[in-house]
């Protein structure tokens, strides 16, 4: 495994941890600022799924790239039971935040997908065919790669694929990224991973998205 990693934007540190040396990167709201510049190439971020993750996500990246010119949308089911919450969160369809979900994947140049395992089984295919030739692909946790890995299956070649792992569940994430507007640094900590990177830039792009949650430290 390795524990390094490189960023051309962010500046990272070292620490130890029972005798073993990690790299991070110490986030805060001072860092909102080099967001833009850690999502180069990217003017569209879709959050799809509103489920434990995506209402804390959608909201923290909405409001840490605010006035940077990226946009975040929600991608959800139509019918779905969600989509008053949604709206009721300041996403909507009349101001393009808001729409279907394979409608939303395929308009994104970053798409986090944060809906069941479950469905991600059923949808995958039809997901990745939907996405952008060089769009990201990022994840929360390791399921997917683990389902088409016991399936002999893998992630199409033309998609950056990354995680980002909140340490919390998702009210936790927004509650504290909140009480970090009072106190620079509070958040969740989060774990990042660069499964594919196509063009170099996947490494910041996790860290980017890291820092947006508000996370006090990514790694």
């Amino acid at each position: 495994m390795q524990l390094d990693f490189t960023s051309n934007i962010f500046e990272k540190e070292s620490i130890n941890l029972d005798g073993n040396t990690e790299y991070i990167v110490r986030g805060g709201r001072h860092l909102f600022s080099q967001l833009p510049k850690a999502f180069d190439g990217i003017s569209s971020i879709a959050v799809i799924g509103w489920g434990s993750q995506g209402p804390a996500q959608a909201q923290n990246l909405r409001d840490s790239l605010e006035g940077s010119g990226i946009t975040v949308k929600v991608g959800l089911r139509k019918g779905s039971k969600s989509w008053s919450k949604a709206e009721a969160a300041g996403f909507t369809e009349a101001s393009g935040t808001l729409g279907e979900m394979f409608e939303v994947i395929a308009s994104a140049d970053l798409v986090i997908l944060l809906i069941s395992d479950a469905a991600q089984v059923t949808l995958h295919e039809q997901i990745f065919k939907s996405m952008k030739k060089g769009a990201t692909l990022g994840l929360s946790h390791g399921f997917l790669l683990g389902h088409l890995s016991s399936v002999g299956k893998d992630f199409p070649e033309d998609l950056n694929v990354i995680a980002v792992c909140p340490k919390g569940m998702g009210p936790s994430v927004r509650r504290l990224y909140e009480q970090g507007k009072e106190v620079n640094g509070a958040g969740i900590n989060t774990s990042f991973a660069v499964h594919q990177d196509i063009d170099g830039k996947a490494t910041d792009y996790a860290i980017g998205w890291a820092v947006a949650l508000g996370a006090p430290s990514a790694s």
